[in-house]
């Protein structure tokens, strides 16, 4: 299972939210669908940040 931290991303956000995904696809996809909790929009730049973040979440 993939991870992202959102706060690990953006730690400015304060966001504890933890997207899961089987896919790295399916995992920027609801990232993606986040990034507008915060009003942002899923830039290259922003989808690069998430990218550098993803983490095998232990089994």
């Amino acid at each position: 299972m993939k991870v992202i931290d959102c706060g690990k991303v953006n730690p400015a956000s304060g966001c504890g939210h933890v997207i899961r995904a089987e896919t790295e696809q399916e995992l920027l996809r609801l990232a993606a669908e986040h990034a507008g909790t915060h009003n942002l929009e899923p830039t290259p730049e922003l989808m690069a940040a998430v990218k550098g973040h993803i983490e095998e979440e232990p089994a």
